[in-house]
């Protein structure tokens, strides 16, 4: 189906044939690490993890630790990374032989030299020691660069977003290069007024668009947001209330301005009702399968 068949269609069919459309995933191999991520937390403390690569399987694993860093008492600061904790303060229940409880805090960033020992005992009952001792048998640096690896797995869902912005920028690119349009990620209103002397009403002061389009022959911008939902959650309805509200906001400007939603995901399949009412609402509503189609070079030509 081209654009302008699409665009013809009642807000009932548009829905229908967006959600028939849907993509099964937005996932491109770069999604799953970011190796270069990886690598640049691990090399932070790669002189530290190789001087405690003296520690790997000591015998009197315990006061060896309390030696090393009473003597280099910064070495502790790599702590955080070997038991996985992006957190450089770190909040401790302690719960004594008589089960009586206390709060403690220790601080990973900035050492206490008045506490070593205090330190000491957290790697000791975390079970940090143990590893060193009985189950570390190779480089510590190998062994973080590894634990990065599943930290950066946690930022996989905030990576599917700014895995559609950077699809969506290189189809943009792709357009523009052809009809030579001038675009902006991330861009303002005041960015768009100043630069192109176009008029953007909003509905909140801070808001970025994720990419603005402008046509000097018409002298014409389109804002373009975009989002991937895989799952269903009650954030898909905020989101769709939200951008349908921001669509009648950009309706008023006395200058020539389209909103453009690209979004995907099977997500959609469960928030029909609000979805619905965005199209009822936005007549540009597109899916990856419809950046496959062109819809963007005919809606920018």
């Amino acid at each position: 189906m081209k654009l302008q068949e699409y665009i013809n269609l009642d807000s009932d069919q548009r829905l229908k044939e967006f959600l028939a459309t849907l993509s099964i995933t937005n996932r491109t191999p770069d999604y799953y690490v970011n190796w270069e991520k990886v690598s640049r937390e691990t090399k932070k403390f790669e002189l530290e993890l190789n001087t405690m690569n003296y520690l790997i399987g000591k015998e009197d694993m315990y006061q060896e630790a309390l030696g090393l860093f009473t003597k280099q008492p910064d070495l502790l600061k790599v702590v955080p990374s070997l038991i996985a904790s992006r957190e450089k303060i770190l909040d401790v229940l302690i719960i004594d032989e008589e089960d009586n409880m206390a709060f403690d805090q220790l601080n990973f960033s900035k050492i206490d030299l008045d506490r070593i020992k205090e330190y000491v005992d957290f790697m000791d009952h975390s079970g940090l020691l143990s590893f060193l001792q009985k189950e570390a048998n190779r480089s510590l640096v190998d062994y973080v660069y590894g634990v990065e690896a599943g930290l950066d797995s946690n930022a996989r869902k905030n990576r599917s977003g700014t895995t559609m912005e950077g699809i969506i920028e290189r189809s943009v690119a792709k357009v523009s290069r052809v009809y030579n349009l001038d675009f902006k990620a991330q861009a303002t209103a005041a960015f768009i007024k100043e630069r192109w002397n176009i008029e953007v009403p909003v509905d909140k002061s801070e808001r970025r668009f994720d990419l603005a389009v402008y046509c000097p022959k018409k002298h014409k911008v389109w804002l373009i947001e975009t989002n991937y939902y895989g799952g269903g959650g009650s954030k898909l309805k905020a989101v769709a209330g939200e951008f349908t509200e921001l669509n009648q906001f950009i309706r008023t400007s006395a200058d020539d301005v389209d909103f453009v939603w690209i979004t995907d995901g099977q997500g959609w399949k469960t928030a029909h009702l609000p979805l619905a009412e965005a199209f009822g609402h936005i007549p540009y509503i597109f899916n990856l399968e419809m950046l496959k189609q062109d819809y963007l070079f005919s809606l920018f030509q």
